[in-house]
Parts: C-alpha cells; sequence; structure tokens
C-alpha cells in the first residue's frame, strides 16, 4: 500500500494522511472505532505547509459517502464515488439507518517521500545534477526549472543506490512507486482510489482526474471536466495560476477545478471556498458549481425567502451571472429571473420604491400569464403523477391563495417529490 517509515532515516520520511473507508456493525456507532468494519484502506495526501490548517481540520471528520449495496471495494474509490454521484446526485444521507451506509474517515501515519510526494526515490535534475524529492522540491530551492520529462537517474532512499530511471531499485529490490508516468517520470504511492490520473498527449503532461471524465479542448490546450465542457469560455491563453492561492496550476499535484467561466483553480483551493459557503469564482463571481448543485442552493434561498418580509426600501441588484440590472424591495437574497439564479447583489444605483413595485408587479403579471388552474393542475398530474383520488383533492382546494403560492414557486423550480409538492401548498401529507 505504501512504504513503512521505519525502513529509511528520519530525512526522508514524511507524514501523511490515511483514507480508511468502513461500516459499521449493526447497533453500532460511527463514532466508536471498535464498531467499525474495515472495507478499504489508502494513502490519500501528505501533511505540508501551505494546506496544514485544512488538512488538520478534514482528518477529523467522519462522512457518509454512499449506501452500502452501492459500494464496490473492488473497484477504485474514486471511480466507484464518481459512478454513484452521476446516479444520485442529491443522496442524502439522513434517509438511511447507519448500518447501511459507507463512511469515510482519516488516519494519520508517517510513510517515505517528500512533502510532495509518497516515493521511494530521489530524482536527479539533468542541468544541475543534484538530487531532489521531486521537482516541486527542486525548483522551490533552485533558481532555474527542473525539466521532469529528461530525468534520468534516481537515489534510492532506503539503501542510498544511484540507479537509471525505474519503478524499483535494482540494488535492494525496493518498490520506488505504486504508479508511474515514464513520459513526465511522475511516480507516486497515492494511486487511483484518491488520484486517480492519466497522461494527456496533447497536453503534454500527466492530469488527475478520471479520464473518461474530461475532454480536451484544442483551442485552449486544456482538458476540461466533461460535464461542463460544451459551456466553457474557450481561452488560447488559459491561465496557469490558481485564481485563489495564485500557486502554479499545471505543476501541482492537486487536481484542477475548472468553472466554466474559464477561470481555474486547485481542487483543495475550491474545497476551501466551498466549506466557507462560497460558491462564487474569485475573478468574475460566477458560480464556480454545477448545475445539480445551483438547483440545490435555489431550493435553500427560496425557503429563506419565504420566511421573509418584504421592507419599502428600494435597492438595486446586478446579477453576476447575465449581469441583468433591477430595482427591487430589499431582502437578504434576490433572484434574477432572467438567468434563473440567486446569484445576485446589491450595487450603488439609485433606484426608487415605485420604480421597484413596477417592476415586481411585472414580473407576477408574466408568471400569472402563463398559468391557470387548469394548467396547474394538468402540470402537477404530469410530474407528479397523481392518482384519482389526488386529482380531486387538488382541484377542489387549490383556491385563489393557494395558486399564489403557486406562482410565487413556478419561477425558483418546483419541489421534487409529490409529498413535498402537498407540503408546501397545504402544509400536510395528502393520503
Amino acid at each position: 500500500m505504501y512504504p513503512s517509515a521505519s525502513l529509511v532515516s528520519e530525512q526522508h520520511r514524511n507524514k501523511i494522511i490515511v483514507s480508511v473507508i468502513f461500516k459499521i456493525k449493526e447497533h453500532g456507532s460511527v463514532g466508536n472505532k471498535d464498531d467499525r468494519i474495515i472495507l478499504k484502506r489508502f494513502p490519500s495526501d501528505i501533511f505540508n505547509q501551505d494546506n496544514m490548517v485544512q488538512q488538520q481540520i478534514y482528518v477529523t471528520e467522519v462522512t457518509a459517502v454512499m449506501p452500502l449495496v452501492d459500494y464496490h471495494p473492488d473497484v477504485n474509490h474514486m471511480e466507484c464515488v464518481e459512478q454513484f454521484n452521476q446516479k444520485s446526485p442529491t443522496f442524502d444521507s439522513t434517509q438511511y439507518q447507519p448500518e447501511e451506509l459507507v463512511y469515510r474517515a482519516y488516519d494519520t501515519d508517517e510513510s517515505v517521500g517528500c512533502e510532495h510526494y509518497i516515493c521511494g526515490c530521489l530524482q536527479q535534475c539533468p542541468e544541475c545534477l543534484n538530487f531532489y524529492g521531486c521537482r516541486q522540491c527542486h525548483n522551490d530551492s533552485e533558481s532555474h526549472l527542473m525539466n521532469r520529462k529528461q530525468v534520468q537517474n534516481l537515489k534510492c532512499r532506503f539503501c542510498d543506490a544511484v540507479v537509471p530511471y525505474s519503478e524499483s531499485c535494482s540494488n535492494c529490490k525496493q518498490k520506488f512507486c505504486e504508479v508511474s508516468c515514464k513520459i513526465c517520470k511522475f511516480m507516486c504511492f497515492i494511486d487511483a482510489n484518491e488520484k486517480p490520473f492519466y497522461h494527456c498527449d496533447k497536453c503534454g503532461t500527466c492530469n488527475v482526474g478520471l479520464e473518461n471524465s474530461y475532454t480536451h479542448c484544442e483551442d485552449c490546450n486544456a482538458c476540461w471536466f466533461s460535464e461542463i465542457f460544451e459551456k466553457h469560455v474557450c481561452s488560447k491563453n488559459r491561465a496557469e495560476q490558481c485564481c485563489v492561492c495564485l500557486g502554479n496550476i499545471k505543476d501541482s499535484v492537486y487536481q484542477i477545478h475548472d468553472v466554466r467561466c474559464g477561470h481555474t483553480m486547485h481542487e483543495n483551493c475550491w474545497g476551501q471556498l466551498f466549506d466557507q459557503n462560497n460558491f462564487q469564482c474569485p475573478i468574475c463571481k460566477k458560480y464556480s458549481i454545477l448545475d445539480d448543485q445551483v438547483e440545490q442552493l435555489n431550493e435553500i434561498y427560496f425557503r429563506e425567502l419565504r420566511q421573509q418580509i418584504k421592507v419599502n426600501v428600494p435597492v438595486t441588484v446586478h446579477c453576476n451571472e447575465c449581469q441583468q440590472v433591477f430595482p427591487f424591495l430589499q431582502q437578504s437574497v434576490y433572484y434574477c429571473h432572467s438567468c434563473k439564479k440567486f446569484n445576485t447583489e446589491e450595487i450603488n444605483q439609485q433606484t426608487t420604491v415605485s420604480e421597484a413595485e413596477n417592476y415586481m408587479k411585472g414580473l407576477e403579471q408574466l408568471v400569472a400569464c402563463k398559468w391557470d388552474k387548469q394548467k396547474i393542475i394538468e402540470h402537477a398530474c404530469y410530474t407528479y403523477k397523481l392518482n384519482e383520488k389526488e386529482t380531486k383533492f387538488l382541484n377542489k382546494y387549490l383556491n385563489k391563495k393557494k395558486m399564489e403560492k403557486f406562482l410565487l414557486r413556478i419561477e425558483f423550480g418546483l419541489p421534487q417529490t409529490k409529498q413535498d409538492f402537498f407540503m408546501f401548498l397545504f402544509g400536510e401529507v395528502f393520503k
């Protein structure tokens, strides 16, 4: 899995983070380690100064990954997770019993390598001929960059022998890595369970991620996450800096998180923003999340709006997505009816109560003209597959007040289930 630190001297050791995938015994507790049945263990990361604070936080977390019936230990963990996320993008762990779920926790350990990689050797720079743990260790210390593709010699951390490039030491027979790329001279014990990678000939480098999840763009000369490929902003001068930490993107050990606006950031930097409920690109303020996540966010904001009372304070609102500017009465969040998103903010531009009220009345009339009682019933029957009894109930009790409630909601998207629909309109479940 990964080499023991006891095999090398202190200077060749690093502190690592190990993922523990487990289920729990019947009637067991997630927090009790004695109740855990280990399904898989694999190295996930190396402690380093740049990410120490975030790493110390997430190693204490225990998260539900997916239902036990969907987990396949013989499949690489990341591939299994991606397959499940595509199948069930709105997975809610609270709908399952604890013993029906698979969990992920973390251990810490010591292994062999530098602060960037778990690796059993040093690489010799073809220019200065000095040995370093990896190209990043070299570039942090020298005034020139290491051409990793021209590396020819390695020094074994276990026996100090200098050997030609290979995946193991020809002298002591110890493995240098679990995965490698002979073109980029990439070597590491963190495998596809945590960081799957592939070499793209067109990019000319190795990329972190599942190859079948990415599509290469000839104009950008870069690989993009396939889900946003058709909508990404094409650029021949794709930034090589993370727009969060300003660190190098191309030579990073971390996966790239592409945003459809065209800006890029490290996956772990995006994760820090996400954990802080910041879902915007730091440069252009457009959403940095996927469409299904936007829909979930819309639902949260809509529930917040339902509990608010508008005040007669006129404000001007700007949409960060479509650049629409419109007057409104002040509230905590604003919905853009043009692009159907809540990614908006107040701007310093004067308006009046009258202008705001006229704009809001216009929106209400626009929505109302599309729907009457019969159309609402037809829509509900089709969407929620109502039976005859439910349809009669809806026809009988869908009064003017309930219709107004529906018309307010329709622009934000309707509840996903029949039960939520009836609870939304009537505050109770019709059976």
